[in-house]
């Protein structure tokens, strides 16, 4: 879920900031860029002092737990999007690889597969279509992202077949300027009360905007339509992972981006926007979604927010010589300033574990290669193995761990799903008893049903043109090799729930070009919904489903 196309970034900044590309627009005062909706100023230095809310101790945490009926359920939900160029035509970033190699951006991509892109030949070989993945008849094959119907299918499914909520993949694109008094952007998000410029069409004082984000929009619109009890929790996995972004933001008010008019004089991405949009993020949140009631929320009412791969935002706010807590901090104490009792963050995260591997570990610093102009570019140190990040989590400012997919453990390599199964394992076994004596910091169970990133070129890409570990994408599952790896969360997720929680989170419900949905499709039907079922509902409603009858080998999963 980390790559995406140079194109497509740049098509988006066509497509809402039209202002920021006419070339007849001209620069105003700096007095002019001041003018604001509302007389009231915020100072991004000035941060509210966050309290820890008071924790449940460990007796009352059990009793909580036990209160509920097993498991909690939940799943990574992938959001895909438009790769072509011309707003009339849709090409769905997902559809398009699996269909063949002419429109899939993933295999052109050249940042990550060099000047041509992913090259095919006889060594590594195109292998495709994967026609296999393409979605279920019943919602309507390969389907368009905004379809109500198609939501209304997923959340059914999702529901009936034991899954409890879903975390949403969450984007956010930073460095976006665009203009309330613009039609189209007129309806985007911006705080009540912040700086516009109504010299420039109400040119926003704050950038960053939502991507991605039109199939939450749809589900959330057919969740409200349900009776409450048949609607899904949702939460937010924000994904704040991209280097590409980063370096967009960078970028803002660099002399290219202004001859370009993208931005104007004064514009520039310094410690005090970073946390300014930082907070507008957090108020989107909270306007937008913490307050409805389908959101998920923890015992205490606080809403859960998933943070994937939180080492990049660490790196990069350390540019600024921002630590991770104090962004975390800063976001709780907004919630509780409109009311919330906080925010609980989960990192979802995972690594490299030996030290021949540090060089791909998990970095803490990003450093500009040139202090006067970071937009050109920068580097990622103090990089830490997995073993090592992990227990700075909770001073972070976390309270829980999962994660999206673990590839390794130590020397453990996924290269079929019996080493998954055994990567998983001792992934599991080690978090939960690192953590089991903490009753105030939880690790959820997580569980994926396989890996083959063959549709997006392969694993992993390189500048080559080729994947260094193509011998990776055959981790396959099938019903009852999942199910017994459900199985045995379900019993781990048992075992030390009165630290662990009863969370168990599933990789994913669509993740088409990684290999990783559980979503029904033509090559497996409902084989995982019903695996879910099966380990976890039936056995809510009393019914002990026998244990599977065969597990798959590595050879013949």
């Amino acid at each position: 879920m980390k790559f995406f196309s140079t194109f497509l970034t740049l098509f988006i900044i066509l497509s809402i900031d039209p202002g920021g590309c006419e070339e007849k627009i001209r620069a105003l005062s700096s007095g002019d860029t001041n003018s604001s909706r509302s007389s009231q100023e915020k100072n991004p230095d000035e941060i509210p002092v966050y309290t820890e809310p008071e924790i449940l101790d460990e007796a009352a945490r059990v009793a909580s737990n036990e209160a509920k009926d097993g498991q909690l359920i939940g799943v990574y939900f992938m959001p895909s999007w438009n790769i072509s160029p011309d707003p009339n035509k849709d090409i769905d970033s997902f559809w398009a690889c699996l269909m063949g190699r002419e429109d899939c951006a993933s295999i052109k991509n050249t940042a990550v597969w060099g000047p041509k892109g992913r090259i095919y030949n006889n060594r590594y070989p195109y292998e495709g279509p994967f026609l296999d993945r393409k979605p279920h008849s019943s919602l309507g094959g390969f389907y368009k992202r905004d379809d109500p119907n198609v939501a209304k299918k997923q959340l059914e499914y999702m529901k009936s077949y034991g899954i409890d909520f879903f975390a949403y993949d969450w984007f956010f694109g930073r460095h976006y300027y665009y203009h309330l008094y613009f039609g189209p952007q007129s309806t985007l998000y911006y705080p009540e009360g912040w700086r516009i410029d109504p010299k420039r069409d109400g040119r926003v004082a704050v950038p960053g905007l939502e991507e991605w984000n039109d199939q939450l929009t749809v589900l959330l619109k057919e969740n409200e339509k349900l009776p409450p009890d048949k609607q899904m929790k949702w939460a937010i996995n924000w994904c704040d992972d991209s280097d590409e972004r980063w370096r967009l933001w960078l970028d803002v008010g660099s002399p290219e981006s202004i001859r370009a008019g993208r931005n104007y004089e004064g514009e520039k991405p310094d410690k005090a926007l970073y946390l300014q949009v930082h907070d507008k993020i957090t108020q989107l949140w909270i306007d937008k979604y913490f307050k409805r009631t389908d959101y998920l929320k923890d015992a205490d009412g606080r809403p859960i927010v998933y943070f994937y791969f939180p080492h990049d935002t660490e790196a990069r706010a350390s540019f600024y010589g921002i630590t991770l807590k104090e962004l975390l901090d800063r976001s709780k104490a907004l919630a509780v300033k409109n009311g919330l009792k906080g925010i609980k963050f989960i990192a979802v995260t995972s690594g490299a574990m030996l030290p021949n591997e540090r060089e791909f570990g998990m970095p803490t610093r990003w450093r500009a290669n040139s202090i006067r102009e970071p937009w050109r570019g920068g580097r990622y140190t103090d990089r830490m193995l997995f073993q090592d990040y992990v227990p700075r989590l909770k001073g972070m400012g976390f309270e829980g761990l999962t994660a999206y997919i673990y590839h390794n453990y130590m020397e453990l390599q996924n290269r079929s799903y019996a080493d998954m199964r055994r990567t998983y394992q001792a992934h599991w076994n080690r978090w939960s008893e690192f953590f089991k004596n903490d009753p105030n910091f939880e690790y959820q169970v997580p569980v994926a049903m396989g890996w083959d990133y063959r549709p997006a070129g392969g694993t992993w890409p390189q500048p080559t043109g080729f994947p260094s570990e193509p011998e990776k994408d055959r981790v396959h599952s099938n019903k009852a090799s999942f199910k017994a790896k459900l199985e045995d969360a379900r019993s781990l997720s048992e075992k030390y729930k009165s630290s662990n929680g009863n969370t168990v989170m599933i990789c994913c419900w669509n993740e088409y070009l990684e290999g990783n949905h559980i979503e029904p499709s033509e090559g497996h039907g409902f084989d995982y919904l019903e695996a879910i079922k099966e380990v976890f509902m039936d056995r809510k409603m009393g019914f002990i489903p026998s244990p599977p009858t065969s597990v798959a080998s590595s050879r013949n999963p």
